[in-house]
């Protein structure tokens, strides 16, 4: 990947996060914006989300997909491209298949334990 869309991805991951934090209220869920990966041409961006506790995560999705436009806006007034990426939103559960494989290795160490 290019150094020039690595840097792309880090500062929209970033100006997207404080955006949310910022103009939607999720007061009953944690977000984490994990990942972006923006198209070569600039016209859109894959987001990952990640929504603690995860049974949340199907109303924060669909309220991050109708706030677009006020992250989009709140993105704008801090960065001056001529256009703004589209987003894509998209669940990352990655920490929850991460902490079922931590739980497997935990119950193997158990097991070799008591032996």
């Amino acid at each position: 990947m290019p150094r020039r869309i690595e840097q792309v991805n880090e500062m929209l991951r970033a100006e997207i996060a404080l955006a949310i934090a910022r103009e939607l209220d999720f007061s009953d869920a944690l977000l984490t914006v994990t990942k972006v990966d923006c198209a070569r041409e600039l016209d859109e961006a894959r987001v990952w989300i990640s929504v603690l506790p995860d049974n949340r995560a199907g109303s924060a999705m669909q309220a991050l997909r109708r706030g677009q436009s006020l992250i989009r806006q709140a993105i704008g007034k801090k960065i001056s491209w001529r256009r703004l990426p589209r987003f894509i939103f998209i669940f990352d559960d990655t920490e929850k298949h991460a902490a079922v494989i931590d739980n497997i290795f935990k119950e193997i160490n158990q097991a070799e334990i008591n032996g």
